[in-house]
């Protein structure tokens, strides 16, 4: 058996550090990451910035160019029309499951996100879709399922990918109409109506990204 390795904290901080950029949309698809630029921001070596950057590529958020050095990798046209089919699925099934089990808090809460992203500035895209993802996230929990939230954990990654093809669609007047016809299925305990409500929304921003989804010149 190989001797255990303890993680270096320094790696560790750097990969987070990254891995949640990416993830919270402060680095989009195809803007490029300087490992040595990187390395000084952080105050660290290149070494643990390197490993970072290897790890995150394994996980496919990064992608790795000989001679050309890392970008956030961008997702194929036909990728982004595969995770949100199977998003479609997953938060069809949670709203179905979250009408029948969700509790008042829950719902509450969930009227509050709404509420919240209301009330951001127009502008603010990047808190839109925080407030956004969390209402879809909250609503997976409302399902009490963990193995479908387990499941659905597993998509952040890809979602995180093509959130910046819908900066200004998380106030639009529909977007915000979907919602509302969603949380209203709970509200009245339908989960067929839930289901569907929830279905034709991802389906909607299936449709909108798969158009405006380009790759990125790499220069």
């Amino acid at each position: 058996m190989t001797e255990f390795q303890r993680p270096r904290s320094v790696r560790e901080a750097a990969y987070a550090h990254l891995r949640e950029a990416i993830l919270g949309g402060r680095l989009v698809p195809g803007e490029r990451i300087s490992e040595p630029g990187l390395a000084e921001t952080l105050g660290i070596s290149r070494t643990p910035v390197r490993e970072a950057l290897q790890r995150l590529a394994q996980e496919g958020l990064v992608e790795l160019v000989p001679a050309k050095g890392a970008r956030v990798r961008v997702l194929r046209p036909e990728e982004v029309r595969e995770v949100y089919e199977v998003r479609a699925l997953l938060e069809a099934e949670a709203a179905r499951l979250a009408a029948r089990h969700a509790s008042l808090d829950e719902l509450s809460h969930l009227a509050g996100l709404l509420a919240a992203l209301d009330s951001i500035p127009r502008e603010c895209y990047l808190e839109q879709m925080q407030v956004d993802f969390e209402f879809h996230t909250r609503l997976v929990e409302a399902a009490h399922n963990r193995t479908l939230a387990r499941i659905y954990g597993d998509l952040r990654s890809s979602l995180a990918l093509v959130r910046s093809f819908q900066q200004t669609l998380s106030q639009h007047p529909k977007t915000r109409q979907q919602h509302q016809n969603i949380l209203h299925a709970l509200r009245q305990r339908d989960p067929e109506q839930a289901a569907l409500a929830a279905r034709e929304h991802v389906l909607y921003f299936r449709d909108i990204v798969t158009r405006a989804i380009k790759e990125p010149s790499w220069t």
